[in-house]
């Protein structure tokens, strides 16, 4: 006889789009003091980041420019940055077709939103600490 999965609210909770990210809400003073709300990265964003931070991991040396690296740099934040806005009901702002707009106006309000989404992971040392 199959064992009947549980329908008790820790089951729920636990499959809950959300359930595994830490989150805050902000109010950011450039956009009008609108509140946003700001959760880590997921495990797909960390990927893709990591792809366009190093697409040939076991190719040739890197031989970017000072000015192709920091391109490149940045186009790796917009990712994660795209996974971490939300609107007030927990869905993404933006979707990957909005990269290239996001990535002409991507500035210095953008890093300090995505820094302190990072913020919000905790790297096992300190989760070891506590």
């Amino acid at each position: 006889m199959a064992k009947k999965a549980s329908t008790n609210p820790l089951r729920a909770l636990a499959l809950a789009p959300m359930a595994g990210f830490r989150s805050k809400i902000i109010t950011v003073p450039e956009w009008e003091n609108t509140s946003v709300k700001l959760r880590e990265p997921s495990g797909q964003a960390w990927l893709e980041w990591q792809q366009i931070i190093n697409p040939n991991p076991e190719g040739e040396p890197e031989t970017l420019t000072a000015a192709e690296r920091a391109l490149r740099n940045k186009s790796a934040d917009v990712v994660l940055f795209i996974d971490v806005l939300l609107d007030e009901e927990d869905m993404p702002v933006f979707t990957a077709e909005d990269k290239p707009l996001i990535e002409n106006i991507y500035g210095p309000v953008h890093a300090r939103l995505l820094k302190q989404a990072l913020d919000l992971s905790t790297s096992q040392a300190a989760a070891e600490a506590k």
